[in-house]
């Protein structure tokens, strides 16, 4: 562990911090292929769980693998290490993704948070496709008041991620008040000032209230195309929110059955700026819709099946 996610020591969990390996990606690497193995040995558990896409090499006891990076996966984009701004990410889709998939190979056991992700992984499962689980995320539960709805006023809780697409906000609002439609504002989770629109707010990271009042006050816009699961989809689901999102395996599946879901082409500014200006011209509530939330199993799952096999152990 590192240390911002140190926490006091009980009974049966003991901490070992190793912060060295968070600085950089290549200790990180080096630390799963190498020098992980050292430690497991010291300490000789039952069964070792990874957390971070990519097992210990080199271990002999059976490992749990919890993969949700979806970059090596998707086949939206192909990023390039000739581009500044995509060097990070190429490096995750065709370095790191060569880890994860090599990992998921040779784990006994993989979690994954979604069904999609759980297709396009059986290819490097050999045969073994009883070894995938999917333990589908559970969400914090949300008070819901449709009746603080404004039409006219959108959200989008993002990140600089080229696989985000702020742009294809930017380029929405442009779309929208070239046919004189400017009574608006979209809020996004950038730092202040990050994009200069008239019709677009930066307001920065927020806490967990704050979202629920953004999810009450408008509609959800989730532009990216890139995501193992849309946390923000199942949040704003929960809260009775209008969504458009981005037509993905991954938006389709947390939003299967929503009646206050639209959705749009990805990568297609004019059908997202169509899907907002009928919201804003029509003035559409959404539907009050009761015990949407989702009812995924999560670590629930995951800890019920590592006890069932550490007892079959003994």
């Amino acid at each position: 562990m590192e240390q911002p996610y140190m926490r006091e020591e009980k009974e049966n969990i003991k901490i070992v911090l190793f912060p060295q390996i968070k600085k950089s990606r290549y200790k990180k690497v080096l630390f799963d292929c190498l020098i992980g193995k050292n430690v497991i040995k010291k300490y000789n558990p039952d069964i070792v769980l990874s957390l971070q896409n990519i097992i210990l090499f080199g271990v002999k006891q059976p490992q749990y693998l919890y993969v949700h990076q979806a970059i090596p996966f998707q086949k939206e984009k192909k990023f390039s290490f000739f581009r500044k701004n995509e060097r990070s990410l190429a490096l995750i889709q065709y370095i790191i993704g060569f880890f994860i998939k090599l990992s998921i190979s040779h784990a006994d056991k993989v979690f994954v948070q979604t069904h999609w992700m759980k297709e396009v992984i059986l290819q490097y499962c050999n045969d073994e496709k009883q070894k995938v689980l999917v333990a589908f995320p559970n969400v914090n539960t949300y008070h819901i008041d449709i009746s603080k709805h404004e039409s006219n006023r959108f959200f989008y809780p993002t990140s600089n991620m080229t696989y985000k697409n702020n742009n294809d906000i930017v380029k929405a609002c442009n779309i929208l008040n070239k046919k004189g439609i400017s009574d608006f504002e979209i809020r996004l989770t950038l730092p202040e000032n990050t994009i200069s629109h008239r019709n677009i707010k930066c307001i920065g990271q927020i806490n967990k209230e704050q979202m629920e009042h953004e999810y009450q006050s408008g509609t959800l816009v989730f532009a990216s195309s890139i995501e193992t699961v849309g946390l923000p989809l199942l949040e704003a689901r929960a809260c009775s929110t209008l969504i458009i999102a981005s037509d993905t395996a991954f938006s389709r599946e947390c939003l299967y059955n929503y009646e206050n879901a639209a959705f749009y082409s990805a990568l297609n500014v004019e059908e997202l700026a169509q899907r907002m200006e009928h919201i804003i011209t029509s003035h559409q509530k959404p539907l009050e819709i009761i015990n949407v939330s989702s009812k995924g199993e999560g670590w629930k799952k995951i800890y019920e099946e590592i006890t069932k096999s550490s007892s079959n152990m003994h």
